[in-house]
């Protein structure tokens, strides 16, 4: 197979020294996602629109970049593919970590210092997860990091390279996991700076401070997001 994924380096959010790995939101994301479980369906015409779960509290803004964006959606659809049809066969991890790393080293530069995970999309398997812990192994000199709410697939004792660093997303099925003590560095989604700092006294004493730059997925403790994205007006949260 000479396919490869479709990767991309930088966005508004993150610098040039990052490679960027999408799959479709939502689809993906049914391990653990909840409080921003949405998702694209396309109809017999090829129409696109977006689901929200029963329990979603927010929107997911990947979601809803795919149902407004053909290329996005394209994008993702096929990586996820690609993915799949890898993992189906025999020594499946091997194989779909070949993919991955194939895929990497055709797009990295020399410049290239760090691993953008799924900025859409999460671990749907463990077959899938591990052939990633494989990828961040081939290749130490890189940084590789995510969010995730799939976190039952981490357990809790599993060994991750050194090189992997995992922010454990709150708002999913899995919260648990989080209150139990075994992910210290989380994520919390939130409206405002004064949400941070509310909720952060009540839940640990101190603020919560608001990341912009995915830099605090590299530092110990929990943080925030600011909420971004078309939110659905029933859940009384705007453009931010």
């Amino acid at each position: 197979m000479n396919d490869l994924l479709k990767l991309s380096i930088g966005n508004a959010k993150l610098d040039k020294k990052t490679i960027i790995f999408d799959i479709p939101a939502g689809k993906t994301c049914n391990n653990g996602a909840k409080d921003c479980h949405s998702w694209v369906n396309v109809d017999s015409k090829g129409k696109r629109t977006i689901k929200d779960g029963e329990n979603t509290v927010f929107r997911c803004y990947a979601a809803s970049q795919e149902a407004l964006f053909t290329n996005v959606y394209l994008k993702r659809k096929y990586n996820l593919d690609l993915l799949l049809n890898e993992l189906k066969q025999d020594m499946g991890i091997y194989k779909c970590s070949e993919l991955i790393n194939k895929s990497i080293q055709k797009i990295r530069t020399k410049n290239i210092t760090k691993v953008r995970i799924h900025s859409s999309g999460d671990f749907f398997n463990s077959c899938y997860l591990n052939s990633w812990l494989r990828v961040c192994e081939l290749n130490q000199d890189l940084k590789f990091y995510c969010y995730s709410k799939s976190l039952n697939l981490f357990g809790t004792n599993k060994t991750l390279p050194n090189n992997f660093y995992l922010t454990a997303s709150m708002g999913g099925i899995h919260d648990r996991l989080i209150h139990m003590g075994f992910f210290k560095r989380y994520a919390i989604v939130v409206n405002s700076k004064e949400e941070a700092i509310t909720k952060g006294i009540e839940h640990r004493n101190k603020p919560y401070l608001i990341d912009k730059d995915d830099s605090s997925c590299f530092k110990p403790d929990p943080f925030a997001l600011l909420i971004h994205g078309v939110q659905p007006r029933k859940n009384n949260i705007y453009i931010i």
